[in-house]
């Protein structure tokens, strides 16, 4: 009797054997063995491929560089990431992978910031978005915002085109990032003057604190803003008086003091500490550039004007004057 090889095995019996293995070996082991074995690696992988079970770096450049090139455009449904970054495969996605219809992603937060993946993820033709993490979906509402913030096109950096998006998140920190995120508005980095909505005065430097003056233009009214991140994914701002470059501050709040301290206030006299805020993130208001501005500690309740100084709101009732900033745009940088 000849002897046999598993080449002049018939496509049946090699389908049979490759339900015992895993995909991602099977494509490394098989894809470009011959054109035939190419064929019918393509028709079993058929339109779900799943690399969330690579472990082996090698195995997973291999599916990136080779197999999503050759196969890419048949998928429906890819499953990736948690141990490997989004910057290692979004650009293998978004160029191999024109017709995804559900795109899952295990994220690998621990590395890389949350928020990264929605700013790069989310587009206008999005239909769904869900949040998942110890197997139940959260952050339903968050969810939401984060749709009908991709309708924005400030808010989208990348092309990949997927109808659904799943995210597998790795803690609940990662949903509180998120929640900050949807809630917060793009500002282009650049010079401005902050007006106080309350009563029409700008805010200002001053040599004890920040203050607010009457209306007119002086340097001591003008701020810089600018991400804090290069690729301006998260929203987040430093501000800093531009004639002397200090930065503005405030200390976290500590439920266990008095509501309302001194350090409540909106400075730029502090010396760095771990109980200090120095980022701040921007809510739209209106389409008149009117804006809330929010410490990004958790909890943080919204700036507001109390007599002539700025300080962390003491109330709750946001839709008062006093918590409204309008930013005038004078120079970008």
């Amino acid at each position: 009797m000849p002897a046999m090889s598993l080449l002049d095995l018939p496509s049946e019996i090699i389908f049979l054997i490759f339900e015992y293995l895993h995909k991602q070996h099977i494509v490394y082991s098989f894809l470009e063995l011959n054109d035939d074995f190419a064929l019918t690696v393509k028709c079993f992988i058929r339109k779900q491929f799943d690399l969330t079970k690579v472990n082996d770096d090698i195995i997973f450049q291999y599916c990136l560089s080779t197999v999503l090139p050759l196969i890419g455009s048949n998928l429906r449904y890819l499953s990736i990431g948690y141990p490997y970054c989004l910057s290692t495969y979004i650009k293998s996605i978004e160029t191999y992978c024109p017709n995804l219809d559900t795109l899952t992603i295990y994220c690998c937060s621990q590395k890389e910031d949350i928020r990264h993946y929605v700013a790069h993820l989310i587009h206008h033709e999005l239909t769904s978005l869900h949040f998942i993490f110890n197997h139940r979906i959260i952050g339903q509402q968050i969810s939401l915002r984060l749709l009908d913030k991709s309708r924005n096109k400030e808010f989208q950096k990348n092309s990949i085109a997927s109808s659904s998006l799943i995210l597998h998140l790795s803690s609940m920190n990662d949903l509180i990032l998120l929640k900050r995120y949807s809630e917060s508005d793009y500002l282009p980095n650049g010079l401005y003057m902050i007006e106080c909505m309350l009563n029409g005065e700008w805010l200002t430097y001053n040599k004890d604190d920040l203050c607010i003056m009457s209306k007119k233009f002086h340097y001591e009214c003008i701020f810089s803003i600018k991400q804090i991140d290069n690729d301006q994914c998260c929203l987040e701002y430093e501000l800093y008086h531009e004639h002397t470059q200090h930065r503005l501050t405030v200390l976290k709040y500590d439920e266990d003091e008095e509501y309302w301290i001194s350090s409540s206030i909106l400075s730029t006299h502090r010396e760095e500490s771990f109980c200090l805020c120095s980022t701040f993130t921007f809510e739209k208001i209106n389409n008149e550039n009117q804006f809330y501005i929010r410490p990004c500690y958790s909890n943080a309740k919204h700036l507001q004007v109390l007599g002539k100084r700025i300080i962390v709101s003491v109330c709750n009732n946001d839709s008062i004057l006093s918590h409204h900033f309008r930013f005038h745009h004078i120079s970008y940088e």
